[in-house]
């Protein structure tokens, strides 16, 4: 199993736990720390860093620090922050709210004037009776009554949907919260506080943020292996090759998934 991964000099071990859980999706099955930690109990490795961000208060959380702090890890932990975010105002979303607005003002009015179709086609239907002769042959009270039933149903089913429709349009204008614990700071400054207690940082993440982190280990000749997923990895590494090897977990995944 060792020689998927060989460590052959003093390394320093990062699991940035955000990106590795994120990978999730992508790989269909999830990073198990105790069985990472126990692919790289090696004394190569000086120290096991595993940055968690702690929803304060939740006792999920708590154990989960707990049980990475038992296995072996050196946690390094922070609180997670909600930050109000209104997705009409992103770049990303902008346009598409914007035409979702139009589409649900239009329904609203399209549900208005059907609303008042039906309100004029029962007053029509209602003086049918009274003109007597053919009208009278075709329409009978209780075929008038499943009428206006039927009239009665539709319009309290168009109001309804204009109802909801106002209420999704609230909903939208109101911030949605995203979790927020970004460690690149804080795992960037520690590896370069100990750089000089290691030869090579072996880094769970291959999130596009370190790469700055990689460029001024590689520059002080030191060796990065960057292990990431398949769609996890930032564009920033596209043109690095020396000095970093680029490991596909998936190479690995048999060994550490839960």
């Amino acid at each position: 199993m060792k020689k998927l991964l060989r460590i052959k000099k003093k390394t320093l071990l990062v699991v940035d736990w955000a990106n590795v859980y994120g990978w999730k999706k992508t790989l269909n099955c999830e990073v198990c720390p105790q069985k990472l930690y126990n692919f790289l109990n090696r004394p190569k490795i000086i120290d096991k860093r595993f940055y968690f961000g702690e929803d304060e208060g939740q006792s999920y959380s708590t154990d989960f620090i707990k049980e990475v702090k038992n296995i072996g890890f050196n946690v390094i932990s922070k609180p997670v922050k909600y930050s109000p975010v209104l997705i009409g105002k992103q770049v990303h979303f902008r346009k598409m709210i914007t035409e979702l607005f139009s589409f649900l003002d239009n329904l609203k009015i399209t549900t208005s004037e059907i609303s008042n179709s039906l309100y004029e086609l029962k007053e029509r239907v209602g003086k049918l009776p009274n003109i007597g002769g053919t009208a009278l042959s075709l329409l009978d009270e209780k075929s008038l009554d499943e009428i206006f039933k039927l009239i009665e149903d539709l319009d309290i089913t168009l109001k309804e949907l204009g109802e909801r429709t106002d209420i999704l349009q609230e909903i939208l204008q109101k911030p949605v919260y995203r979790r927020k614990c970004d460690f690149d700071v804080e795992i960037t400054m520690d590896a370069l506080n100990s750089s000089d207690d290691y030869e090579t940082l072996l880094l769970f993440s291959g999130d596009g943020d370190y790469s700055a982190l990689v460029k001024n280990l590689i520059s002080k000749n030191k060796k990065v292996i960057l292990v990431f997923a398949d769609g996890h990895l930032g564009k920033e590494y596209n043109e690095m090759s020396k000095g970093v090897y680029f490991l596909d977990v998936r190479r690995i995944m048999h060994i550490i998934k839960k």
